[in-house]
């Protein structure tokens, strides 16, 4: 958790699933450990296979494959102390 901001916003359709919250928004590092927590609980299996890093102006995407082999993007924003302070999560059908 040390790689976010205290006010990390997070944006996943995940996070709706298990939230049961449609926006799927989760904002503050506290918020998103719970998350994560909550995450890992309903998948103990969770595990993710980097496929390739990208570097942009500020912001990094990782693209990746997780346990049930569905592809995911990740855009994460970052604050001018090079921490996250935003991440958008995307994935395939």
């Amino acid at each position: 958790m040390a790689h976010y901001e205290t006010e990390v916003e997070l944006i996943s359709p995940v996070a709706a699933q298990i939230l049961n919250d449609p926006q799927g928004r989760v904002v503050g590092k506290a918020n998103v450990r719970a998350y994560f927590e909550k995450g890992l609980a309903a998948y103990p299996e969770l595990h993710f296979k980097v496929q390739d890093v990208m570097w942009g102006v500020k912001s990094i995407v990782l693209y990746y494959t997780n346990q049930k082999g569905t592809h995911a993007g990740e855009y994460m924003e970052l604050s001018p102390r090079g921490k996250v302070l935003r991440v958008a999560a995307n994935y395939s059908g």
